[in-house]
C-alpha cells in the first residue's frame, strides 16, 4: 500500500499529525533512514526521529506486467516481486546469487571456505540465542492462532545447527558447478528494526541516556556483478573522512549477503573474525532487505555496550552495485 513507512506510525500509534516517508535503497534502505534522519536533526528539520526499516518477502506479490492493457494473444508470465525487485541484477539480467559466484571465481574463494563462514555464522547466532545475548533487542510480536492463545514469536527461527558434512551435501543454487547453496547465503526473512534519534540537548532535556553517537556514514559503488564488494568502497571512504582507522573499531557488522562476499570484503578490508559478526550475522538471521541495514546499527548499539567497545562499524552490501557504512561511537 502507499507510503509503507506512514503506515507503520500510524499503526504504532504515533501522532497522525508527524509526517513520515519511505526510503528505497534496497539493501541499505534502514541504514540510510537513520543517516537521513540523523541530517535532519543536525540542519534542524526535525528534533526527534524514529528511522528504520522492514521487510515482508513472505508476503511480496506476484504481478503480471501484461494486465494492464491485455495480453491479447499466446500465454504471458507472472512476476515474483519479491525476486524481481529485490533480488535480481536488473543490469545484467540474472539473480543475485550469480555475484556471490562471481565474486567467488574472481577472488578463487572455494566452497569449504565458504561453508565454514556459513557454519561459523550459525554456530556464532545459535550461540547468542541461547545466552539470551538478543532479548533486550527483539520487540516480542504476537501472532493471532485460529484456536487458543496467541503465538509469542520473539526468537529467531533461522539459525540452524547444521555441520560441514551437512553443508557439504547442498547443491549449487544458481550456476551448474557453482559454489553457493542455502547453507551458505542469507535467506528468505520478513523483520522490522528501529532506532530512536534526537541530538544531544534534546536527550538531555528529557532526561534520557543514548546508547550511542552516529560518528559517520558513507556510500560507495562498485560494478554490479560483483555489487557484494560494495562495503569496501564505503568502509575505505567512511576512514578517509573520518580519519579513523581500523585499529580503533572495537566491532564490526558485516552483512553476510553471501559468504563469498563476506569473505571477499573481510580479505580487502583486513576485518578481524574475533570482532566480525560476533552473534552471527545474514547467513544465520537472514537478510530480509529493507530491514538489514538498520537490524545492524541496533545489534552493534547493544554488543557494543555489552563490550564497553568506543567504536563500532556497520556496513553491506546493496543490490544494483552500492555499499553504506556507519560508524556508531559510544556515549559518554
Amino acid at each position: 500500500g502507499q507510503n509503507p513507512a506512514r503506515q507503520a506510525m500510524i499503526y504504532a500509534g504515533v501522532p497522525k499529525e508527524t509526517n513520515a516517508f519511505t526510503v528505497n535503497k534496497v539493501c541499505a534502505s534502514g541504514m540510510k533512514a537513520i543517516a537521513l534522519g540523523a541530517q535532519a536533526i543536525q540542519t534542524g528539520e526535525a528534533e526527534v526521529i524514529i528511522a528504520g526499516g522492514m521487510e515482508n518477502m513472505s508476503q511480496a506479490p506476484y504481478a503480471f506486467p501484461m494486465g494492464r492493457w491485455g495480453a491479447r494473444m499466446f500465454n504471458q508470465e507472472m512476476v515474483d516481486l519479491m525476486v524481481f525487485d529485490g533480488l535480481f541484477e536488473i543490469f545484467y539480467g540474472y539473480h543475485m546469487g550469480v555475484t556471490a559466484e562471481n565474486i567467488a571465481e574472481t577472488y578463487g574463494i572455494s566452497r569449504k571456505e565458504q561453508d565454514e563462514i556459513g557454519l561459523l555464522s550459525h554456530q556464532r547466532a545459535r550461540s547468542a540465542i541461547q545466552k539470551g545475548i538478543f532479548k533486550e533487542e527483539i520487540v516480542p510480536v504476537e501472532v493471532p492462532q485460529k484456536k487458543g492463545e496467541p503465538l509469542r514469536f520473539e526468537v529467531d527461527e533461522r539459525p540452524m545447527d547444521t555441520s560441514l558434512e551437512k553443508m557439504a551435501k547442498l547443491p549449487p543454487v544458481f550456476k551448474q558447478g557453482g559454489t553457493v547453496t542455502a547453507g551458505n547465503a542469507s535467506g528468505i526473512n520478513d523483520a522490522a528494526a528501529a532506532v530512536l534519534l534526537m541530538s544531544k540537548e534534546k536527550a538531555e532535556a528529557l532526561g534520557l541516556k543514548p546508547l550511542g553517537k552516529i560518528k559517520a556514514f558513507s556510500s560507495g559503488g562498485v560494478d554490479p556483478a560483483y555489487m557484494g564488494l560494495g562495503p569496501i568502497p564505503a568502509v575505505r571512504k567512511i576512514f578517509k573522512k573520518t580519519g579513523l582507522t581500523l585499529k580503533e573499531i572495537g566491532l564490526v557488522e558485516l552483512n553476510e549477503a553471501f559468504a563469498s562476499q563476506a569473505i571477499a570484503c573481510i580479505r580487502e578490508l583486513r576485518f578481524d573474525l574475533d570482532k566480525t559478526n560476533v552473534n552471527g550475522s545474514g547467513i544465520s538471521l537472514g537478510h530480509p532487505i529493507g530491514c538489514t541495514g538498520a537490524r545492524l546499527i541496533v545489534s552493534l548499539l547493544y554488543e557494543m555496550r555489552r563490550r564497553g567497545v568506543n567504536l563500532g562499524l556497520a556496513t553491506l552490501c546493496i543490490g544494483g552495485g552500492q555499499g553504506m557504512a556507519m560508524i556508531i561511537e559510544k556515549w559518554e
